[in-house]
């Protein structure tokens, strides 16, 4: 375990050994389900050691765990609060493919969880205690937790300032305002983390990103804490944490990439009347935004914070830069933090799986073939992104950076592609992203 004041992470097998294992077993330094005759028990619990803390008043957990199809896993956290335990409150059923739901309970003393937050209304809790169950369908699987972490905003949080520096982190910027109409509007969180895991190699799109983490209980892609679930079941270590300016800017240092959780306003009217910093140069007033950092640099005695905006018009707008005294006033005080991708971990993930596209006899309308040649119709209510891009011979720096248009699915099962993509010859790529983050790619040739 590693208590850094005011956070806590358990990962690998000696710290979760000083755990309470319930039907649960450690391998390859992660907790799955004991096995009976060779199979899986169909659910086990391991809860952490009470954790303690400086006082506070919120805390935010968070998971890495794989969940193969038919395995999911629950995360659950209580605290003390004036010498009484809260109950065990439940942050949602967590995988990539299943309907996620978080919970927005009413505030309530000694403690409540509204989405990715334990609140603390009255008094101060000194200790917390983590739980996570571990489900599946099938005997033959398990899901594996491979870090559990805490951390909570102190009651008295004397925060330090950052020291000046330059230091340059390529990140790929997006905007949220070119992607899926169906999603864009609160969609900074999936474009963050499409910034947070490219620059590793990942090449996910926003809107997979999105599909995947979509909180159906708040309902949105607000809900940070599935953002660092997700990126742990691609097999990276993330994590969110209350960091002052002076811990963002170490972990920046050490080439770690840190999105930071912001709320502005984007005009002195919008300040003033809602109350919420201004940020003067912000594209749009931002509530529960994340931004990705990339950069920050010294103009004579003025530091500035280079980020990447989703809310800018375009991507490029994106890579935008602030003062760096604004950007810690819209600084939350929380962020989200993702490491570099573990060997041989993620395999359960959401991915890609490149397919044949039919062309049917309406000009322009093509069905997806699976790989022994049969027909795959979209479902009737397709309830994710059919996204065309066209090769048009510039080299991108991930696919998330070509232009994109979006179609519904057609009452056939196929994909109609818009009229003016129709005019001349040229190769589409299309994916059909379902809500696990799953897709379906294929290309098809248009003549003119």
């Amino acid at each position: 375990m590693q208590n850094a004041k005011n956070g806590e992470i358990l990962a690998g097998t000696e710290a979760f050994t000083r755990g309470e294992l319930d039907n649960v077993a450690l391998a390859e330094n992660a907790v799955c389900l004991e096995q009976t005759a060779g199979r899986y028990v169909l659910y086990g619990c391991y809860t952490s050691p009470v954790i303690a803390f400086p006082p506070f008043t919120e805390l935010a957990m968070s998971w890495n765990a794989e969940t193969p199809q038919g395995t999911v896993v629950e995360a659950q956290a209580r605290v003390l609060v004036d010498g009484a335990w809260s109950g065990w409150m439940s942050f949602g059923k967590w995988s990539p493919y299943l309907s996620r739901a978080s919970a927005c309970q009413p505030p309530a003393a000694p403690a409540y969880l509204q989405g990715d937050t334990v609140h603390i209304p009255q008094g101060r809790a000194i200790q917390a205690q983590l739980r996570i169950y571990l489900y599946t369908d099938d005997e033959r699987q398990s899901p594996s937790v491979r870090l559990l972490a805490a951390s909570v905003r102190p009651a008295e949080w004397t925060q330090e300032p950052a020291a000046p520096y330059g230091r340059l982190l390529r990140l790929p910027a997006y905007s949220q305002q070119v992607r899926d109409p169906a999603l864009r509007q609160g969609m900074s969180a999936a474009a963050a983390l499409a910034s947070l895991v490219n620059r590793w190699g990942q090449d996910a799109l926003p809107e997979e990103l999105a599909h995947a983490m979509f909180d159906h209980g708040g309902p949105g892609c607000h809900n940070h804490a599935f953002a660092a679930a997700l990126a742990g079941a691609y097999g990276y270590e993330a994590y969110l944490a209350y960091l002052d300016p002076a811990a963002v800017w170490n972990h920046v240092k050490l080439g770690e990439s840190v999105a930071l959780e912001v709320h502005y306003a984007a005009t002195p009217e919008d300040a003033q009347a809602t109350g919420l910093p201004l940020l003067p140069g912000a594209f749009a007033n931002g509530e529960n935004q994340l931004m990705a950092l990339r950069w920050f640099e010294l103009a004579g005695d003025t530091a500035f914070a280079l980020v990447n905006d989703s809310l800018a018009p375009s991507d490029r707008e994106a890579e935008h830069r602030y003062k760096a005294d604004d950007l810690w006033k819209a600084y939350s005080g929380r962020a989200l933090l993702v490491r570099g991708r573990h060997k041989g971990q993620g395999a359960g993930s959401p991915g890609r799986r490149h397919a044949a596209l039919r062309p049917l006899p309406q000009v322009g309308a093509y069905m997806f073939q699976a790989e022994g040649g049969e027909d795959q119709p979209l479902p009737a209510e397709f309830a994710g992104t059919i996204a065309c891009a066209v090769q048009d011979g510039t080299a991108h720096a991930t696919t998330a950076h070509k232009h994109f248009c979006y179609v519904q699915a057609a009452a056939d099962g196929g994909v109609h592609l818009p009229p003016e993509l129709l005019g001349e010859s040229k190769k589409i790529t299309v994916y059909a992203i379902w809500p696990s983050g799953c897709t379906l790619v294929g290309e098809v040739n248009t003549s003119g």
